[in-house]
């Protein structure tokens, strides 16, 4: 039992570290986009959880066809 204790300790320790790092990468982006836009995805997501189904949409991306991203 304290086997299981102890990873999960160390599972929790990895997940704070990458939360904290991923708050510095978020704020950081969502500081160089539009406000507006930012309220009407937080409004989007609001909605979506809400009401689920075809709204869940909202998290597809978007490609336009012919358009490749490269790395």
């Amino acid at each position: 039992m304290s086997e299981l204790v102890g990873t999960l300790l160390k599972k929790f320790k990895r997940a704070e570290k990458g939360l904290a790092e991923t708050a510095l990468a978020y704020d950081g982006l969502a500081d160089s986009l539009d406000a507006q836009s930012v309220r009407e995805w937080k409004q989007q997501e609001r909605q979506a959880m809400e009401e689920r189904g075809d709204l869940l949409r909202i998290y597809d991306l978007k490609l336009e066809k012919g358009k490749f991203w490269s790395i």
